[in-house]
């Protein structure tokens, strides 16, 4: 496996000659500057570390560097090389910041005073595992985004009530969010849908448009000084070129 990495990064590298702003030695420097590319240099310098020290049985020097297998996962990122999943979340999330900061903020601030009146309801009880405002706060993060781990819990009836209107806060707010994110996702995709499908309009309706043009500027009954008039000053000067020039206008006059 590391090999076929390796020889794909190099016939890459070898490639992008192509391009004529990676021509060259300097080209193929800048080439692997890009940060797609530094990825997949560093993940074949760690893979290729780790297997000489697993070969080598240098149990000492294998847990020194064993920190190095987490380079490893980042070969999932050259999957997606063009960055176009993290574009289109950026995208998404960019178009609805406003709606985003509003319900951020709002949650943000509902757990701060549910927080604070379970710190205030529990904080005098000998059962109650909420001893600060810290540990109120993590209750408040776990009730809030409904995860619900169950190792700090109100003791106290009004604990309680306040604990239930925290956890249907949570399901109001918090969710909000994801379904924010889910329509973006959703009128995004259908934006870029509805574009293909205009551009692949625009180039037959392009090329109708030149055709219907050359067509009608060929007729010889119209005086156009831009398309005949400045063509026959040019050519009566090269008598040897009026023919040829006459011989391409021939067939366009036969199309009428």
């Amino acid at each position: 496996m590391l090999v076929c990495y390796f020889t794909e990064y190099c016939f890459r590298a070898w490639s992008a000659g192509c391009r004529s702003r990676y021509q060259g030695w300097r080209g193929r420097l800048l080439f692997m500057r890009r940060p797609f590319r530094i990825i997949d240099l560093v993940v074949i310098l760690t893979s290729l570390v780790m297997i000489s020290l697993d070969s080598q049985s240098h149990r000492i020097a294998t847990s020194t560097f064993r920190g190095l297998r987490f380079f490893q996962i980042l070969r999932m990122i050259r999957i997606d090389r063009r960055g176009g999943s993290f574009k289109l979340l950026a995208s998404v999330v960019w178009a609805h910041r406003q709606e985003l900061f509003t319900t951020v903020y709002i949650g943000f601030l509902v757990l701060i005073f549910s927080s604070f009146i379970i710190y205030l309801f529990e904080k005098g009880e000998d059962k109650s595992k909420i001893k600060s405002y810290a540990d109120a706060l993590w209750w408040g993060v776990i009730t809030l985004c409904t995860v619900g781990y169950g190792d700090i819990v109100p003791t106290t009836w009004p604990g309680k009530i306040v604990a239930s209107f925290c956890a249907m806060a949570g399901i109001s707010f918090y969710a909000l969010p994801a379904g924010i994110l889910g329509s973006g996702f959703a009128l995004k995709v259908q934006q870029n849908q509805r574009e293909k499908h205009l551009t692949r309009r625009k180039v037959p309706a392009a090329q109708l448009i030149k055709c219907a043009w050359r067509h009608f500027s060929c007729e010889h009954s119209n005086d156009f000084s831009g398309t005949w008039k400045v063509f026959k000053k040019r050519s009566a000067s090269h008598p040897g070129k009026i023919q040829q020039k006459q011989v391409h206008s021939t067939p366009c006059h036969g199309n009428n």
